[in-house]
């Protein structure tokens, strides 16, 4: 064999990233792997796990652990059941620990916390992708928050868990992402799932090199990202400005939409501009008291009175078809004085349980908020 073939055959079995040389040779170490998830952020990290598996290399086995069905089972079930994966449902029995079998535990939106005793069955320990740039958005909804928050930049970052508490083990890696001033939570959620699964693929090449690099978060810049409870639906009219409306809607479209009341009727607003869209100047520096409603006729627009004006472009009312801005004028505003073009601030809601989100409503139950 002439050495320029040796060579050529080596440089295949090679490839160099940031400086760093990863073999892809498959003789290299391959771990048995089980990994914990739920939805479609997580999917994307078992899929790269799986077509490794598939190709011979970085990982000999792979289990999934999910949630009971509720009713119907996460997308990470679908995904095993379709591909023969074995499959645990959680909580897993304390009679029966996975140390028996699987090196390396990683965890990807699961929403549980891991107990110690788990975490310690994993000889090389758990990961944990996690969709912020950490110590920031430590909790269930980084993404949501991000965007809510009008963040300029997010990312993902590969940690080891730690028992008793969420999102505060040792960063493995680490990448950023810019956001998007348009982009929405599904969006969003898309590109740092790739992203997470391509961190995940680098840290598992070459486990051991990054695990003897990981560094503490640091104690500056902890924010916490909890649950979103669907109370944020209600717009405070008095309270929040037009790019604060704007960010809470392209953050939580995916989950509710957000709501108003005019005069009694549940007012659902179904498209917000961006705060970039402006009403007409003789309206600009019109004081009026917040939820105040203005039509732009030219532009088929609603503006609505905050801490300063935010244009909507559908509305929603009782289940009925979405309404344009003009729709929504001659079927309810023209009916009513001028003076009475407002969106009302008091807050009706009832209880009312939906896609595992509790919702609150107009309904029976009310209650005055002023």
């Amino acid at each position: 064999m002439s050495f320029r073939t040796l060579l050529l055959k080596t440089v295949k079995n090679v490839i160099v990233l940031k400086s760093r040389t990863y073999c892809l040779d498959s003789t290299k170490k391959k771990w048995k792997i089980m990994f914990f998830g739920t939805d479609g952020f997580a999917l994307k990290s078992l899929e790269e796990l799986h077509k490794a598996m598939q190709e011979g290399r970085m990982v000999s086995e792979l289990s999934v652990v999910v949630p009971a069905p509720k009713p119907h089972p996460c997308l990470v079930a679908k995904y095993a059941m379709k591909h023969n994966l074995p499959i645990s449902v959680w909580p897993l029995p304390k009679e029966q620990p996975p140390t028996d079998r699987w090196e390396l535990g990683v965890v990807a939106s699961f929403g549980h916390l891991i107990p110690k005793r788990i975490i310690n069955c994993f000889p090389q320990g758990m990961l944990n992708i996690h969709a912020s740039i950490l110590p920031r958005w430590r909790g269930a909804a980084p993404i949501v928050h991000a965007i809510m928050n009008g963040d300029d930049e997010t990312g993902v970052t590969i940690m080891r868990i730690k028992p008793y508490h969420f999102d505060v083990g040792d960063i493995v890696q680490q990448q950023s992402l810019p956001i998007d001033p348009h982009i929405s939570a599904l969006q969003l959620t898309d590109r740092l799932a790739d992203m997470g699964a391509n961190l995940l693929v680098r840290c598992v090449s070459d486990l051991h090199y990054h695990l003897n690099r990981c560094t503490p978060q640091p104690s500056e810049g902890v924010t916490l990202a909890p649950k979103i409870d669907a109370t944020l639906s209600h717009i405070d009219w008095s309270s929040m400005n037009a790019a604060q409306i704007y960010n809470r809607w392209r953050a939580t479209r995916h989950l509710f939409k957000l709501q108003t009341f005019f005069h009694g009727n549940n007012v659902k607003l179904n498209d917000v501009e961006p705060p970039t869209t402006k009403p007409p100047p003789m309206f600009q520096d019109l004081v009026d008291r917040p939820g105040r409603i203005i039509v732009d006729r030219q532009r088929n627009l609603l503006f609505v009175r905050c801490q300063d004006w935010v244009a909507i472009r559908h509305v929603s009312l009782h289940r009925r078809p979405v309404m344009s801005a003009l729709d929504f004028f001659n079927g309810y505003l023209q009916k009513k004085a001028i003076d009475q073009h407002y969106f009302d601030e008091k807050y009706y809601f009832c209880k009312k349980k939906m896609k595992g989100i509790e919702k609150k409503v107009g309904g029976s139950q009310i209650l005055r908020r002023k």
